[in-house]
């Protein structure tokens, strides 16, 4: 059987950000040691001041939201009290509808059950399950008498966006209800206003003839009207300048070649000695171009 090397397996921590073997020994030693025991209070500290800050602007937003509906609404109610008749009283009786019913759902909204535990479970980035106190920012890893698990908090934010969501779909079929009111609200007035003005029916003025004194007006257009444009045509002066009379250039002379002729001449015989061809002989002096000049 062969032999083979197997490396240890190891595990990596979120909170320290370092490497170790991942043995039971290891992970205990490390997780009770002080500097991880450090940086999970750190980590937890840090996530409930984020989410206490979130809630906090949150609950600022839906203060302001609320502020400025309920001033619309205090608005709109004294313009249709201002100028009361039939279909604002209808308007009323829908408004009164509207906040009974609201007022029913505050109350059906209402909490009746006990306060929730200070305790709540939470889990790290490795999956193990580690308790934190709400009200103390206390960590434990015993599980305590009485905690809100991880799958409860599920639910109960389950539970929190629907009802918000009912919150929403309630408000906006509120918001059709009084605009499709406020729409016929400003129809019953303009029918209220056309009524009034067919009832009184003012005599028409007389019409009024001006007679103009003095010079005709000026034409529109100020820079008269458009005329063609003609073309008139440019007459020839005789400037009296003397002419240049063409001179022709001589005919060209056309030379004919000389004509060469070559003299003939044939050998008849070669004779009986036998066809020779003369040396060149490179060393004549005779022959030499480049001779010396002096004897030295």
């Amino acid at each position: 059987m062969t032999e083979y090397w197997k490396s240890q397996a190891r595990k990596y921590c979120e909170f320290c950000k370092c490497w170790f073997a991942d043995n039971k020994v290891s992970i205990s030693f490390h997780e009770n040691g002080k500097r991880h025991k450090e940086n999970v209070q750190k980590h937890i500290s840090q996530l409930s001041k984020k989410s206490a800050k979130e809630f906090k602007q949150k609950e600022k937003i839906d203060d302001d939201m609320k502020k400025m509906e309920a001033a619309a609404m205090a608005a709109y109610l004294n313009d249709i009290k201002n100028n009361a008749d039939l279909t604002s009283q209808s308007i009323n009786d829908l408004i009164n509808q509207s906040g009974s019913s609201e007022a029913t759902i505050v109350v059906s909204n209402s909490p009746t059950s006990k306060a929730p535990p200070a305790w709540e479970e939470v889990k790290s980035d490795d999956g193990s399950s580690y308790y934190w106190n709400t009200i103390t920012n206390e960590t434990t890893w015993d599980a305590p008498d009485e905690f809100v698990s991880v799958v409860e908090k599920e639910k109960n934010k389950l539970k929190e966006e629907a009802q918000e969501k009912k919150k929403q779909k309630i408000k906006k079929q509120q918001q059709k209800q009084a605009q499709k009111d406020v729409h016929m609200e400003v129809n019953a007035h303009l029918a209220r206003e056309k009524m009034k003005e067919l009832a009184v029916k003012k005599d028409p003025e007389p019409v009024k003839k001006f007679v103009d004194y003095g010079p005709a007006p000026r034409a529109s257009k100020p820079y008269g009207s458009w005329t063609p444009v003609v073309n008139q045509p440019v007459e020839q002066v005789d400037l009296q300048l003397p002419k240049n009379e063409k001179v022709l250039p001589p005919p060209p002379v056309v030379v004919q070649p000389e004509i060469i002729q070559f003299k003939e001449k044939r050998i008849e015989s070669l004779g009986d000695e036998p066809v020779e061809f003369k040396k060149r002989k490179f060393n004549n002096p005779k022959r030499n171009m480049r001779q010396k000049l002096d004897d030295d």
